[in-house]
């Protein structure tokens, strides 16, 4: 079972530059032009990934979360830092969630700079 959410972007520039900057990190196991896809080594999960991006649109990337950890959500946030963005819980404009609300970090979030 995975956990499906919608970010949509205010800036088009913004989906390339975090889509670069993931696949530049050294915890991406598949970089693919329009995909990104990462494992939380700690997990050792059998899955090929746990975390899965994928571009849609100048303005929106679709992820799939296979497990809500809190080094998947370390792997996202720097990219994501400082953008304008929403997130949508299975695509649906009417579920708007934050992202520590889906990777359930709660009140934990204090512990990152």
């Amino acid at each position: 079972m995975s956990y499906e959410y919608r970010l949509v972007f205010d800036e088009p520039l913004d989906v390339r530059q975090v889509m670069d900057r993931l696949r530049s990190r050294a915890d991406c196991v598949r970089a693919a032009e329009q995909v990104v896809e990462f494992k939380d080594p700690g997990l050792g999960s059998s899955a090929d990934y746990d975390l899965r991006l994928t571009c849609e649109s100048d303005h929106t990337l679709w992820m799939e979360l296979l497990f809500r950890t809190t080094a998947l959500y370390q792997c996202l946030e720097p990219a994501l830092r400082g953008r304008r963005f929403r997130c949508f819980e299975d695509g649906d404009g009417a579920d708007e969630v934050a992202l520590e609300q889906v990777f359930a970090l709660g009140r934990t979030l204090s512990i990152f700079p």
